[in-house]
């Protein structure tokens, strides 16, 4: 194996899971998720980007999830709704970190959309505020109370 199909192997497991999470979140299908992560990872490969640190790569992979995911509603104009049997099977033991994990993980996407993308970035990707407001064009300030208003309601979720 040559040393380009190493980075791009290791560009592509760094951001992959990533990628799908967002298009998860957003197309709601994990089929539909599995393609965009091909896709964007094509286009990445037809015109390779250079980034300047870790973190530009992983705001230009997060752009590029989300720049992709709204391309799919325009062309298909319409909106979908979660199909809770679609998310992915865990083999997890009950009162496990990790089915709470994914409990948690589940409630979040039975959020509305501003909220589900914004607790997402802050909590699973670790951006801080201003960072989330760049990557989604919105102000800090709305950033912020989204994330207190997500949090409420992610809070009220979890106590039914």
């Amino acid at each position: 194996m040559n040393a380009d199909n190493r980075e791009l192997e290791e560009l592509y497991s760094r951001n992959a899971d990533m990628v799908y999470r967002i298009c998860f979140m957003r197309l709601k299908s994990a089929e539909e998720a599995e393609d965009a992560v091909q896709n964007i990872f094509l286009r990445y490969l037809k015109k390779p980007k250079e980034f300047s640190d870790s973190e530009h790569e992983k705001a230009w992979f997060i752009t590029a999830a989300r720049n992709y995911c709204k391309d799919v509603f325009k062309f298909c104009g319409r909106l979908r709704r979660v199909d809770m049997e679609s998310l992915p099977e865990q083999a997890e033991t009950a009162g496990s970190p990790e089915s709470e994990e994914s409990e948690l993980f589940e409630k979040l996407m039975s959020l509305p959309e501003k909220y589900r993308e914004i607790l997402y970035l802050y909590y699973y990707e670790d951006y801080p505020t201003k960072e989330i407001a760049k990557l989604l064009g919105r102000n800090e300030s709305t950033v912020r109370t989204q994330l207190s208003k997500g949090r409420e309601r992610l809070k009220k979720l979890l106590q039914k």
